[in-house]
């Protein structure tokens, strides 16, 4: 990852996980809490691997130059 992703995951996404976790975990029916927390870890494992595909692609085709 370049500075750029990281910057955006320290600024954006990391905050904006903890608050999704936080409002699911604070839900009063448990059952859908933990849904909640499985597609939330399933959209998270997705997005990485998303950044790291394009990333990788990226790279290839620019690079060239």
């Amino acid at each position: 990852m370049t500075g750029a992703s990281l910057i955006f995951w320290i600024v954006c996404a990391v905050p904006l996980i903890g608050l999704l976790y936080y409002l699911i975990r604070k839900d009063k029916n448990k059952l859908n809490g933990s849904w909640g927390i499985i597609i939330l870890g399933a959209l998270i494992i997705a997005a990485l691997l998303v950044i790291v595909y394009v990333t990788k692609d990226f790279n290839a085709i620019f690079s060239q130059g």
